[in-house]
């Protein structure tokens, strides 16, 4: 585990009387104490195990269950009120357990907002949204100015997962941009995962890779650039892809968009930097 974790060194973990594990927590520092409990509870549960002639889990076993456990409760104290099945947030293991959003002196950190493109060129921002097996996808071109070239949200008929969602918004907003614009335009996607998925060199064999390599044919036909933003700087897509995923709707303004989003369009405008 102390190829992955911070844990105290060896010659700390040793048995000094009874409350020697109480004393070494109060010694060592708040980043190597969960990871130390969390390792000698799997300890703990492999001698149990082999107490009851059960078989005992691996060491790899045990070490992906630690890691995984960990992220998830980071995940949980990093992020409260976000919606985890959703999937689009990054545990930092730097923040621990405390919540984002707060640096390590305590002070809160500015939110991202939306930036607007270049001179003469334009931005893409798409967003999937997945829930209780219904999905939509969210898709805005937006030019220097902040002005909406188009809007558009569709409901996915088919579609098992929150990635592929954000895969299919991606493709669909690519096509759409391309068709609607000849400048030069960047993709915007608040979801690691699919982003990382489409930039990666080597063939994809996942679920998502027909998409994926229709994505990466279609990043070709121009100069055209994906990037990962914060889920603060994607608001607008995000609105449209809720809006088709709640109300099972498949629509397109060109030049416009719907009253519901609006006031997400003003913010953005409001609060970006050229």
């Amino acid at each position: 585990m102390a190829e992955v974790w911070d844990l105290p060194p060896d010659t700390m973990l040793k048995p000094t009387g009874s409350e020697w594990l109480i004393h070494l927590l109060l010694l060592i520092p708040d980043t190597q104490r969960v990871p130390t409990l969390m390792t000698i509870w799997r300890i703990w549960h492999a001698h149990n195990e082999l107490t009851h002639d059960k078989p005992c889990p691996s060491i790899e076993g045990s070490r992906r269950f630690l890691v995984s456990y960990i992220n998830s409760l980071m995940l949980i104290k990093q992020f409260p009120d976000a919606d985890v099945i959703k999937g689009k947030m990054a545990v930092n293991p730097e923040i621990g357990f405390k919540r984002a959003g707060i640096g390590v002196d305590g002070r809160k950190k500015v939110r991202k907002k939306w930036t607007r493109p270049l001179m003469g060129e334009t931005k893409l921002n798409t967003d999937g949204a997945f829930a209780s097996n219904a999905a939509a996808t969210g898709m805005v071109l937006r030019d220097h100015n902040g002005e909406v070239i188009f809007a558009a949200c569709r409901e996915l008929q088919q579609c098992t997962d929150p990635t592929e969602a954000e895969i299919a918004a991606i493709e669909e907003g690519i096509r759409l941009a391309l068709q609607w614009t000849t400048l030069k335009f960047t993709v915007e996607s608040d979801c690691a995962e699919a982003v990382e998925l489409i930039l990666e060199t080597t063939p994809n064999t996942s679920a998502c890779a027909f998409r994926i390599n229709i994505i990466r044919e279609l990043l070709g036909e121009r100069d055209v650039k994906i990037v990962k933003i914060s889920r603060e700087a994607n608001t607008v897509s995000h609105e449209l892809a809720k809006l088709g995923r709640i109300q099972g709707r498949t629509d397109f303004w060109l030049s416009n968009v719907p009253q519901d989003i609006a006031l997400a369009i003003a913010n953005d405008c409001n609060l970006s930097v050229a």
